[in-house]
């Protein structure tokens, strides 16, 4: 079973973490998500507390991963919010199985790995991946998540969360991500979806949430002002207020 963290009580909610991330992604959240939902926050396979097990090569392959857990919990039927590379194995599986889904957030998302606006392309992660090594790669990667760099407060714990992850598993993800496109499918999505984003990401930047936002039918967009990549660790009261909002209305 992938190594994870369960808070609260409730129905449940599902948080997938992204690239170089781990559960721990999610600490500050806990316990205000924890108020009204069984959260659980799992790692993927090949990633932090899950790094013994392998990774699959394809994003249909990480949505695969995250269905099995579920069903090793019993649980037919959950909310799910995912982060940059957690939102599209998010969005994949609600594309391939909205049965599975009660409601969607697609955070810092995209709906294809092919970002020319990325701070740097795929490949160029790669080539910095078999260089330096992992540890290197996230220690310059990591800072670009937050506004202000590694002098944001929730910087060290993001850092560490993402502890366990092999260098080879990361360029399988990261050719994983590359190789990704549902573009043409976002009209199928039926599953109640909120799109939400920093204005200063630098990673999926705003124009990919305008473009889910556009495609998905009656999707909610928020925009937060002042945020990069981790708006749930630079506004973590306005992230959640926003989220659970949505997650709790009738």
């Amino acid at each position: 079973m992938l190594n994870h963290q369960r808070h609260g009580s409730g129905p449940p909610l599902v948080l997938q973490h992204g690239f170089l991330g781990g559960a721990g992604d999610w600490l500050p959240l806990f316990a205000t998500f924890g108020r009204h939902f069984d959260v659980i926050a799992p790692d993927f396979p090949g990633f932090a507390g899950s790094s013994d097990i392998e990774a699959p090569d394809s994003v249909t392959g990480f949505a695969d991963a995250l269905l099995g857990f579920l069903d090793e919990l019993g649980i037919e039927r959950t909310s799910l919010l995912g982060h940059s590379m957690g939102s599209m194995v998010a969005l994949q599986i609600a594309l391939d199985h909205p049965e599975r889904l009660d409601r969607l957030v697609l955070y810092g998302s995209t709906c294809t790995g092919d970002l020319p606006d990325r701070f740097e392309p795929f490949e160029a992660s790669i080539a910095r991946l078999e260089r330096l090594g992992v540890d290197a790669c996230a220690d310059f990667i990591v800072p670009t998540w937050f506004v202000d760099g590694e002098a944001a407060p929730y910087f060290a714990m993001c850092r560490e969360a993402g502890r366990g992850l092999g260098t080879e598993t990361a360029i399988r993800a990261l050719r994983a991500l590359g190789a990704w496109n549902v573009c043409e499918r976002l009209g199928e999505v039926s599953v109640p979806t909120l799109v939400i984003c920093g204005d200063l990401d630098r990673s999926t930047t705003p124009a990919q949430s305008y473009r889910l936002w556009e495609a998905i039918p009656n999707a909610r967009l928020c925009v937060v002002p002042g945020c990069a990549h981790n708006v749930h660790l630079e506004r973590p009261e306005l992230y959640s207020s926003v989220v659970l909002d949505f997650l709790t209305e009738g």
